[in-house]
């Protein structure tokens, strides 16, 4: 979401918060499958973490979702789409979703998505990984809370409204909190 938003006001021609928000949607969206099921296996029907991740997140009702959420098909079918159909807000939602499906593809191993699915079952079982120690996740994920700092911060300069940098610095103190705080103490 925040390279998303990042990107959006980086090519801008002239503000608009409908553009922003298209990208920051799409940026969004690929994992709302994810956040639902983790919504309701926690909350609702109070599945344990260790069953949750390693058996319904790869065999269940959810898996279609969270599948095709993750499709080098479908966001480049919806881009197609706004094109030919000169949807601009479509158009900066699917290059969002497709950028952060894209991204996903380089750094999930043992959760790798199946992109090309319902062509193939094939995954792409990345040697890196956004979380996972044995392939690097520290790395991958130190690296990528130091780029949304860094991009954080540079977003508080395109902002004159004060709520929106205070809204801004409380997510890059969230960052600091849970990205670089555990690696100082441990």
């Amino acid at each position: 979401m925040i390279y998303s938003w990042a990107i959006a006001k980086a090519t801008k021609q002239a503000p608009d918060k409908r553009r922003t928000l298209a990208f920051v949607a799409g940026g969004i969206v690929p994992d709302l499958p994810v956040y639902v099921f983790f919504f309701v296996h926690t909350f609702l029907i109070g599945s344990a973490q260790s069953d949750m991740w390693s058996m319904y997140y790869f065999d269940s009702a959810w898996t279609p979702f969270i599948t095709l959420s993750h499709s080098l098909i479908l966001w480049p079918l919806l881009l197609l789409f706004a094109v030919l159909m000169k949807r601009a807000l479509i158009k900066y939602f699917a290059i969002s979703a497709l950028l952060h499906v894209s991204l996903d593809f380089f750094v999930h191993h043992d959760d790798a998505y199946r992109h090309f699915w319902p062509l193939t079952d094939w995954k792409f079982m990345s040697p890196l990984s956004y979380y996972d120690p044995q392939y690097f996740g520290n790395w991958v994920s130190g690296i990528d809370t130091v780029l949304i700092i860094g991009l954080l911060a540079w977003l508080s300069t395109i902002y004159t409204n004060t709520k929106a940098r205070v809204g801004i610095a409380v997510v890059v103190l969230l960052y600091i909190t849970a990205g670089i705080l555990p690696y100082l103490i441990f």
